[in-house]
């Protein structure tokens, strides 16, 4: 039996433009947690039996659209603080983001991109423990995928 090839968690980061024209982007340090999600938004059509009115029809769907989402949670990097409050307070709503695999393309490696808005922005924290941020992310558009190094 072959084990599954897996990859570790260093291995995946969100990365944000910092907006310039030669645009660089970086991962906000931090994050203990990380999630990328697929919304498929679809519609459902009961289809009947032409031949047998009374028999069970099936449903069929259809997809109407798609959304790519990115969260991540952590401890908060003071570093990174004045990125996150630039973005939700600021006058920029869209900020360049990368979902990044760091693998090769026959892996699965490289990035999603698009812009995108930042959706939630939390931050907590208990008496004994360190602070910690929590934010979602949506991009705003079909993502383009760039294959990692062979």
């Amino acid at each position: 039996m072959a084990q599954a090839k897996t990859m570790t968690f260093g291995k995946a980061m969100i990365m944000l433009g910092d907006g310039a024209s030669s645009e660089a982007f970086a991962a906000p340090c931090g994050f203990t947690e990380l999630t990328m999600t697929v919304n498929i938004e679809s519609n459902t059509t009961n289809i009947p039996d032409c031949s047998d009115p009374d028999f069970p029809s099936w449903l069929v769907s259809d997809v109407v659209s798609k959304q790519m989402t990115l969260s991540g949670s952590g401890v908060l990097d003071t570093d990174a603080l004045q990125t996150w409050q630039d973005w939700w307070f600021g006058d920029t709503a869209e900020k360049n983001v990368r979902w990044f695999r760091d693998l090769s393309s026959a892996e699965g490696g490289g990035y999603f991109e698009a812009p995108a808005i930042i959706t939630s922005y939390e931050e907590t924290g208990s008496r004994g423990q360190r602070w910690n941020v929590s934010v979602g992310i949506a991009l705003n558009g079909k993502p383009t995928f760039v294959p990692g190094n062979a």
